[in-house]
């Protein structure tokens, strides 16, 4: 295939096979590109998996592993000049932007578009410095993690559950269009209806944005706290500064008066400047593709900020000098970085846990070919910060081994020079932070440009879902083959039909229809779980009954009527089941009943009773207990129809016990009457199929009374 640049604006693409020609534009923006969709013209023959016919052809792809000459998005939040080693938020260097501002303005910056003036700026930091107070409940969320959690673990978490605490901003429970404004044609003066709507999507993207910044220093600080086991602080009040805020909430113990270093705020807020923005990196592309799918933002935020928790990170480098452990071992350190582990192995064990390779962490870019401007400037605020902190034995081999590399021609040769990382790294150590911590201020102030494209990519025209394409190199079409099992799958035709267990599906039995029951199955299931309540509380009354009647109780007294419920049949029914209409029938002729049972005479042989009242009782238990016979039949028949039988009773069954069991406690004489219509039925929960009704365990009042 040759490609021939004409004169024009376009490039022409010929296939040497087919002789198809096709003119790709060529777009310029400072940097020349071309839409990849373009070379969709050009069809070749499908190889993988085969076509169904020989003259079926798909679309050419470009492919390009780890973006590496793929553009993804247009922005117009950071240029990256990796060439020149220059780096601009919205067109300003960003080495004008460290000397005169602070972070806060460069976040307004980077997510309007222009440095605020003195009212905007005073509005911007009241906003977000009164938006950093987390709810309660999330507070108690974070002290719930594990005494030894990793602090960018609970922070990645802490972000995500924001959304739960934020329902007006998820546009899963809002609607799709919540942070999207209305396309309007250039020039075109919008509608009313598009106004309102404009105001308030700005409404609530400024509500969202006020709650990430300002709530991240809260989140990261809390999870340092949680590591040291140290109560939570709030937030300085009156601060609209936003790096003092910070140290103050992770450092202040029980001083009444504490102020962070002034000097080291001013310092901090220089870094978190250098830090805000670099363009599409792994973290900002990221947050754009979880953003293209609509997700609301705290979930795309700790999604992207999970691409921070790599293990190449600034962390990585100060693992590295501890390991060098003094400038004396540093020329030792860099002849192994350049030697191949199969002929160093074992020196490479003392200075990394990778037995094959070992790395000079910190150095070296995809992008930066020449000195990434930010490393030059966080260099010499380490150095400031080490006339405040002290240098240190670590600090100082950071310095040696800077210098030694590069002047060193293997280095020079590969253009390997330091990265942010590595001052970044030696700069967060200086200030006494744990290197687990270190992820977390790398995302701090990334925040800021991360929101800046999410905004970006939903306001631009073109924004769709992200869904890259893939080369298929699997196996081709392959014919299913049974496996040679011992037993046959359930899905196999010839396999039986998976079954639930009794117990499983009488404690659900309108989930089963979930579960793989079809839904005949699933109804009788209904009525044998109503068949069985009924069975439970009809033993229950004619215990209470038997006991009133020889003395042991009294009707209408508390006691008593505890001990005798009005029989209910819980649960949904089935609407297409005669049987359960019927069981709801009997349950209410039940609960008259039982009505007149409790509200009849005071006792049936004491001396306020009469022979009328005690006839009428006795008319009552009998027929309940011919209720009871009947729905015994009904639940025999049920499971014989079903061709089901009891499983057997877990181990860790309490409430069931087998009838011959040496611990089962005894029944009552009720109990086993309740059995003797039919012996032959099957109770569901039995373990063992004896023909018993499981009753409410007795309560010790019961028991006593018994």
């Amino acid at each position: 295939m040759a490609a021939v640049a004409p004169p024009s604006d376009s490039l022409t693409v010929t296939d040497s096979l087919t002789g198809a020609t096709v003119t790709v534009p060529i777009l310029s923006n400072d940097v020349c590109w071309i839409p990849a969709t373009a070379f969709a013209q050009i069809k070749i023959a499908q190889t993988t998996p085969p076509p169904v016919s020989p003259a079926d052809t798909v679309p050419i792809r470009l492919y390009d592993q780890g973006f590496k000459n793929t553009a993804v998005c247009k922005s117009a939040i950071s240029s990256v000049d990796g060439e020149n080693g220059k780096l601009y938020y919205r067109g300003y260097d960003v080495e004008d932007l460290v000397e005169h501002c602070d972070f806060l303005e460069v976040a307004y910056l980077l997510l309007h578009g222009e440095l605020p003036n003195k009212v905007e700026g005073k509005t911007w930091a009241y906003n977000i410095m009164t938006h950093n107070y987390l709810h309660t409940g999330l507070e108690r969320q974070m002290s719930t993690f594990r005494h030894d959690a990793h602090p960018m673990g609970m922070v990645i978490s802490t972000i995500a559950a924001l959304s739960t605490f934020h329902p007006d901003a998820n546009p899963a429970l809002k609607g799709e269009n919540l942070y999207v404004k209305p396309r309007i044609a250039p020039g075109k003066t919008p509608t009313p209806e598009e106004a309102d709507r404009i105001r308030k999507v700005d409404e609530t993207r400024n509500a969202t944005i006020y709650r990430m910044v300002g709530r991240m220093t809260t989140i990261a600080a809390n999870a340092y706290r949680h590591r040291l086991g140290r109560p939570f602080n709030r937030p300085l009040a009156g601060s609209m500064d936003y790096c003092e805020n910070l140290l103050y909430m992770m450092d202040k113990l029980n001083e009444i008066d504490y102020r962070p270093d002034p000097r080291l705020v001013k310092i901090l807020n220089k870094v978190f400047i250098l830090l805000a923005e670099s363009g599409s990196n792994c973290s900002t592309v990221m947050m754009r593709h979880l953003a293209s799918s609509g997700v609301d933002p705290y979930t795309a935020l700790s999604g992207a900020a999970g691409a921070l928790f790599g293990e190449r990170k600034s962390s990585a480098v100060v693992d590295m000098l501890k390991r060098i452990g003094s400038v004396d071992r540093i020329d030792e350190f860099l002849s192994l970085v350049k030697q191949s582990g199969t002929t160093a192995r074992d020196s490479i064990a003392t200075f990394s846990p990778r037995k094959n390779r070992l790395r000079l962490m910190g150095f070296g870019h995809r992008i930066w070919k020449t000195h990434d401007p930010r490393v030059r400037l966080c260099k010499t605020l380490t150095l400031e910060l080490f006339e405040i902190m002290g240098k240190g034995e670590l600090g100082e081999i950071a310095l040696q081994l800077e210098a030694r590399a590069l002047s060193d021609p293997y280095f020079i040769n590969r253009k390997l020079y330091p990265n942010i990382d590595y001052w970044t790294g030696v700069f967060f150590h200086t200030l006494q932070f744990p290197s687990d911590m270190f992820p977390v201020w790398m995302l701090l102030p990334r925040v800021a440009g991360m929101i800046a494209h999410l905004v970006e990519s939903i306001d631009d025209p073109e924004y769709k879902i992200y869904r890259p394409r893939q080369i298929y190199i699997g196996e081709n079409h392959r014919p299913y083959e049974p496996l040679d099992f011992g037993r046959r799958p359930s899905m196999h035709p010839d396999a039986a039909a998976a079954t639930l267990g009794l117990e499983y599906q009488r404690s659900d039995p309108q989930a089963a229809r979930r579960r793989g029951a079809n839904i005949g199955e699933a109804e009788v299931w209904d009525e044998i779980a109503h068949i069985q309540k009924a069975l439970e509380d009809m033993g229950r009354t004619l215990d209470a009954a038997e006991r009133d009647k020889s003395g042991k109780g009294r009707p209408g007294s508390p006691a008593s009527n505890a001990a005798m419920p009005i029989p209910t049949v819980d649960g949904p029914t089935s609407p297409g089941s005669t049987f359960s209409r019927k069981i709801e029938a009997r349950a209410e002729s039940i609960r008259g009943l039982m009505r007149t049972l409790v509200g009849g005479p005071r006792s049936f042989g004491g001396s306020g009773g009469n022979m009328s009242q005690q006839s009428n009782m006795e008319t009552t238990v009998e027929q309940l207990k011919k209720d009871l016979h009947d729905l015994q039949e009904r639940q025999a028949q049920l499971l014989a129809n079903l061709a089901m039988h009891p499983l057997p009773r877990s181990p860790s069954s309490t409430n069931v016990q087998d009838s011959g069991s040496a611990q089962a406690p005894a029944r009552s004489a009720s109990s086993a009457r309740l059995a003797a219509p039919n012996s032959s039925v099957p109770n569901l929960l039995s373990g063992s199929g004896s023909p018993r009704v499981i009753a409410r365990q007795p309560t010790q009042k019961e028991s006593h009374s018994q």
